[in-house]
């Protein structure tokens, strides 16, 4: 079977990727001119350099392809543009999907849990895949959640015509290699890790997904006869706060003492409820494998914080 992978250097898309080489596909992967030189593999696939907007190109990338896994979106990191999000996330979908119709077994989409309509009060908790859906958040953030709903749209109606069968993930926050929002959040934390109030607020209570998890998630629907035309939320077992980040990083920092400062205000500002829930896909046989602490460990271990003796996290000072 021959696959093909959009984005294979992307948060999602490398991980998708490092699956596949483990499976006995015949993998071809869709990547930006400029960014060939970051994927992976690169002795062992075959690769299409081009644009979502490139229909020559893209062509050539569907040619003889089974199943085509589409992570090549881009979420509201600063600088995003909303139209950039359209061009990217709805044209470059709409202009893959026309190329095609007809051609393949199944189109595996990642999109987002932030295309999901928020609930603040845990009375709500958790989200089930077929909760509604509403663009949310900062502006960045509803841009992005509503081009993700129009992508989503424009897939339904391609399958509505008979054109592809497809499969949705919707992954929580997305850990591993390349996840700035996961890196900003704790070297926020080891900056000032005595007024965290502010970015509890902010984050709210969360759930992170390994990239790995969500490759493994994106190989198992593919195949799977009970995930056509489905839509599943992707999601690791722990729900977390800003709070539970900080003395996660205690324990990575400080190996082998039990004395963590922070495991009080942690336990104290977790009410132990997940947000989302993953049950639909687990049904299928998939579980997280990747915890908190580990997603914590390798981005520690990126700012090359392990062995360092002048770090020092300040005494958090518990109040009464």
């Amino acid at each position: 079977m021959k696959v093909l992978v959009t984005g294979p250097s992307g948060a999602v898309g490398q991980y998708v990727l490092e699956v596949m080489m483990t499976t006995g596909y015949d993998v071809r992967v869709f990547v930006l001119p400029d960014a060939m030189h970051r994927v992976n593999f690169r002795d062992r696939i075959e690769m299409v350099p081009g644009e979502l907007s490139d229909r020559q190109a893209l062509e050539e990338a569907i040619d003889g392809i089974d199943m085509v896994f589409h992570t090549a979106v881009i979420a509201p990191p600063p600088s995003r543009r909303p139209e950039d999000l359209h061009a990217v996330n709805v044209t470059g979908t709409r202009n893959l999907l026309e190329v095609c119709a007809g051609k393949i077994q199944r189109f595996v989409f990642t999109s987002s849990n932030n295309v999901y309509t928020p609930h603040r009060s845990p009375a709500m908790w958790p989200l089930l895949d077929d909760a509604p859906r509403e663009a949310h958040g900062s502006p960045q953030q509803a841009a992005a959640g509503e081009s993700l709903i129009a992508a989503e749209d424009l897939i339904f109606e391609a399958a509505e015509r008979g054109e592809i069968d497809y499969t949705i993930l919707r992954p929580t926050q997305v850990a591993g290699r390349k996840c700035p929002f996961i890196e900003q959040m704790i070297i926020s934390t080891l900056r000032d890790s005595d007024n965290l109030e502010g970015q509890r607020r902010m984050w709210d209570m969360m759930q992170w997904t390994h990239g790995s998890d969500i490759g493994r998630a994106a190989t198992l629907v593919a195949t799977d006869e009970r995930a056509r035309n489905q839509c599943y939320t992707v999601a690791g077992d722990e729900p977390i706060t800003i709070y539970d980040v900080q003395a996660k990083m205690w324990d990575i920092m400080n190996f082998g003492q039990t004395d963590n400062p922070y495991t009080e205000i942690a336990a104290a500002n977790n009410i132990g409820l997940p947000k989302f829930s993953a049950e639909k896909l687990k049904a299928l046989g998939w579980v997280p494998e990747v915890g908190v602490q580990q997603c914590i460990a390798e981005v520690l271990g990126r700012l090359e914080f392990y062995a360092s003796t002048a770090i020092k996290m300040p005494e958090y000072m518990l109040e009464d």
